[in-house]
């Protein structure tokens, strides 16, 4: 028998989420667990922590083979077991084919969907129908959420937890108005009548959400209208306003040294153009036809390029000097507390699939090479997902008598005994929640004879994120201990 290093190198595919095998040609998994019905793990990469709290009640739908509901159903967040729970004491089993997994916001401690949106709203198949509301500073303020989709299909033999991720509808905003403090010392102040947004800007619109079964939520936003002021509107009676004054938030229209942010609908470019207007007199200007002091109306538009879209959160200062307005624009992180402010700050969140039991004998922990009908050692197949952080590189590690391993057919590249891939959303990457398949060679030549012990590795996972931290991944994927990989003897 050959003992020799082999020069090895690592090859890692994953599997895109719009692939699909037919199920006669698939082979059999074998999960981490036996199925005991559809549950629903924590959903780690909302950004606000108001999605797992025991008040918020969410609505789930199980869109069966594209024909019915499987679950129609809410479900809460149970703080005490760590799971959520169903809004009735059903359980739901998985069934043979196509599961589409979505959910929406039913209510939070404050208020409720129906109550906020009105009649109208409602789930057909994979589309979920939002009718037309109007947002105002005197509107009820409610944090929408709707889930990106979960798809799966019980050919694959994977009966994991189903991790919703939710999605904020809106976006957040605040708006104040000052003058610079860039401003001269001496300059006259202006004498202010109002600051707001006008009727141009458009607050209403309706919403069609589609869950589709690659992953992604597509969300059109229809008629978009004007439906009375975003701000009842403060006549300032031309006070002097000038340098060092109290600023004026232009959406509660107050003074105040600080400013609220309210819920607006997303908004392209266009939308935001010439929205906000000033209303204000220079010392000094007389009308030429009346006499009269001189009332100046001034139009603004947000920043070139300025658009808002849904969980994000932008502030804006509208500052005047010499008869030049200036809008300045921050964006901010969300108001809630952030579980995923960054890739670098996300908890590990991953779920191991299984074996591919056509290519291997599973003992426990214990993995061990089968052979194909002409006695050669096939490669043992395994899968995973990785659902967070959303952006990272994972690692598949081997330790022990790695020279006798490699993960690919070429042994000409290298002693390499990690393999590693991209989780992200940019081209090329493994997306978020996609299965990863891997695969383990092993040199024929090597096998140990007949009566020699067998040759033995354990696996390992980790993933580093991007810019963050390195930690390991096996406490999600291998939760009862390391699987050992054997090559067994002839």
């Amino acid at each position: 028998m050959k003992m020799t290093n082999k020069h090895n190198t690592l090859l890692i595919t994953a599997l895109m989420a719009l692939v699909f095998v037919p199920s006669c040609d698939r082979k059999e998994m074998v999960p981490e667990a036996a199925s005991s019905g559809i549950r629903f793990a924590a959903p780690i990469q909302t950004k606000a922590t108001d999605a797992v709290n025991t008040t918020s009640v969410f609505q789930v739908r199980d869109w069966y083979n594209g024909t019915q509901y499987h679950i129609n159903n809410t479900l809460r967040w149970n703080a005490s077991d760590s799971k959520w729970v169903y809004g009735t004491t059903a359980d739901y089993e998985w069934l043979g084919g196509d599961h589409l997994f979505f959910s929406w916001l039913e209510h939070n401690e404050n208020y409720s969907t129906a109550a906020f949106f009105g009649t109208g709203l409602s789930a057909s198949g994979n589309t979920l129908t939002i009718p037309a509301k109007a947002l105002s500073t005197s509107a009820q303020q409610y944090d929408f959420m709707y889930s990106n989709p979960v798809s799966r299909n019980t050919s694959g033999n994977d009966y994991s937890d189903v991790l919703l991720v939710f999605n904020h509808l809106f976006a957040q905003v605040a708006m104040s108005f000052q003058i610079s403090n860039q401003t001269p010392n001496g300059e006259q102040p202006i004498y202010l009548h109002g600051v707001y947004l006008n009727d141009d800007f458009i607050n209403s619109k309706q919403t069609v959400i589609t869950f589709n079964d690659d992953g992604t939520a597509d969300v059109a936003f229809n008629n978009p209208t004007k439906s009375g002021a975003f701000s009842a509107r403060t006549d300032f009676g031309g006070m002097a306003y000038g340098k060092g004054d109290t600023p004026i938030d232009m959406l509660s229209q107050q003074q105040t040294s600080t400013k609220d942010f309210y819920y607006f609908w997303p908004a392209d470019e266009a939308e935001l153009f010439e929205v906000i207007t000033v209303v204000y007199q220079i010392d000094g200007e007389t009308d030429p036809v009346t006499g009269n002091p001189y009332i100046r109306t001034s139009k603004l538009s947000f920043p070139k390029g300025t658009s808002w879209k849904g969980g994000h959160k932008y502030s804006y200062t509208v500052t005047y000097m010499g008869g030049i307005f200036k809008v300045e624009e921050s964006v901010m992180p969300w108001n809630y507390t952030e579980l995923t402010a960054g890739a670098e700050d996300q908890s590990a969140m991953a779920s191991w699939i299984g074996w591919d039991s056509s290519t291997c004998t599973i003992s426990g922990r214990n993995v061990t090479f089968k052979t194909d009908p002409q006695g050669r050692l096939m490669p043992l197949h395994g899968m995973f997902k990785i659902y967070s952080p959303t952006r990272c590189t994972y690692h598949i590690n081997l330790s022990q008598n790695v020279s006798f391993y490699s993960f690919n057919h070429d042994f000409g590249n290298g002693v390499v005994n990690t393999a590693s891939g991209t989780i992200g959303t940019s081209e090329g990457d493994i997306r978020p929640g996609v299965t990863i398949d891997f695969y383990i060679y092993a040199d024929d030549d090597d096998r140990p004879a007949a009566g020699q012990p067998p040759i033995t590795a354990d696996l390992s996972f980790s993933v580093q994120a991007t810019g963050g931290r390195e930690f390991s991944l096996d406490s999600e994927l291998q939760r009862d201990g390391a699987y050992t990989v054997i090559i067994p003897s002839m």
